[in-house]
Order: structure tokens, then sequence, then C-alpha cells
């Protein structure tokens, strides 16, 4: 779970933690929907009888905060311990993607604060009350249904916890090559930015546009600092890759292989 980050007490690179860097995004938006077998729709059905107009609970697992009050106050706290909790599923929130979860009581069953069940996800002719202290609303990758194979979640969530790391080590990386200096670096060649900007405005009807001729300059300098940073991205990775241990922290690109046509060029 993503926490809150404490200025004073960061790791440093010299005591080698793992993770160096505290975990910034959510689990969720790296979540792959291709693993679920059924769709939030169908799985809401699972809580109706046949012959019967009320939807009861779902029975499943959620990892939810341990402590209810501060677990909705500030999720995100060092104090708070994260722990899966049998819950009974009530609602499921389309623009949100969250599914409504309310924590079981000993006996395994779902009821509000008069003790009554809990039927149709608490919603009432007068609407949903407030949420109680034991009820959150939880991604899909944060909520594991009884009905579904275990196996299956559990590669769902190694999954998007994989897509997280990488993409995070990329976001440092890019972040390591755009704080590099440029001041001193070798500049692309005059001929082949004059060459360039020929190309560019071959058209006649082009070399007659004032906004086009205003945004050469513009562009021109982004061409600059697009290949000064290429230029810096190259001398980075030499670097990293000749002092791995040095560099642990650090996570380079994978190369994409270039596919070869088959025909042409």
């Amino acid at each position: 779970m993503p926490r809150h980050q404490d200025p004073d007490n960061m790791p440093t690179i010299e005591q080698r933690r793992d993770p160096l860097f505290p975990i910034y995004l959510p689990l969720q938006i790296f979540d792959n929907e291709e693993y679920d077998c059924r769709t939030p729709n169908e799985w809401l059905l699972l809580g109706v009888e046949p012959g019967s107009q009320d939807r009861k609970p779902i029975p499943g697992k959620a990892l939810l905060p341990t402590d209810d009050i501060l677990g909705h106050e500030d999720p995100k706290s060092h104090d708070l311990i994260y722990q899966w909790t049998r819950v009974g599923v009530l609602d499921y929130d389309k623009k949100t993607k969250l599914y409504l979860v309310h924590k079981t009581d000993e006996r395994g069953m779902v009821r509000d604060a008069d003790w009554m069940p809990i039927l149709n996800g608490g919603m009432t002719p007068q609407g949903r009350a407030s949420l109680l202290p034991c009820q959150y609303w939880v991604p899909r990758v944060h909520l594991l249904f009884f009905a579904e194979d275990p196996h299956v979640f559990a590669q769902r969530v190694v999954s998007a916890n994989n897509l997280r790391k990488k993409t995070q080590a990329l976001l440092l990386y890019n972040l390591y090559v755009d704080c590099m200096p440029v001041d001193g670096l070798q500049s692309i060649d005059e001929r082949s930015l004059a060459k360039m900007k020929q190309l560019a405005i071959v058209t006649s009807n082009l070399r007659k546009e004032c906004r086009v001729l205003n945004c050469l300059n513009a562009l021109e300098k982004e061409v600059s600092l697009d290949y000064e940073r290429t230029m810096n991205k190259i001398s980075f990775d030499r670097v990293v890759t000749s002092k791995p241990q040095t560099f642990s922290y650090v996570t380079l690109p994978e190369k994409e292989e270039e596919k070869v046509p088959e025909r042409g060029m």
C-alpha cells in the first residue's frame, strides 16, 4: 500500500534497502481486467437467489486496514496494518470501478448498525446511508471473491505489481536523464538542422504561412534539446552498465528488437 513519505527518515543509497524508493503509484491502475472471469454485474448477480427480489452480499476477502477509524481518516498512514479480511460485497460503482465491501462479524454475518441484514447494497427508497466504519470502497485487485480461482487472482496481483515496479523504475530513469546538465554538450550539426527545416517547409503553401515560419524557431529548440537529451542518455546508459553494483537501484529500459520487414525498406 502507498504510504506517506517521511522526509526525515528517507533511506540512503548506501543502506541498499529494498525498496530504496517508496511506492507512490496505486496498484489498481496497473490491473489487468482480462484475468476476471465475470463482469461486475455478473458478480453482483451471484447474490440473487431464484425467486427472490433481494440481492445478498457476495462472500469474499479484501485487503483492508485493521483500524477502521484511522483507515478512513488516513489510509496512507504508517501506523496502519493491512490484512486480508472476510467481507461481503455489497455494490459496485461503474464510474470509479470500485466495489463496496462490508467486514463480516465474528459469526461471518453482514449486519448494519441495527443488526439487520444488508440487502441490495444497502440501497433503500431513501437512498444509501453513510458508510459504516467497517465499510470500504476497494478496487478489484484488492478483492478476492470466494467464487473465483485464487491462483488466477494471485497471478493477477503479481502481474499488476510487476508492471507497477517497471513503470516506477522507468519514470525514475527518465527523471535521471532529464536532470542531467546539457551545458557543454555537442549540439546538433547546423547543416543537418537546416536540411530538416528545408524538408519541413518543402511545400510551397507552407512557406507562405506565417504561422509555420513562426513555429520553426520553437521546433528548432525542441529538436536541439531532444538531441542533447539523447546524448546524455547514451552517456548515462554507458556509466550504469559499466558499474552495475554502484547503480543497482537504476533500471535501464529494455531494448526493443528491430523487426526486419519481409519486403521493401
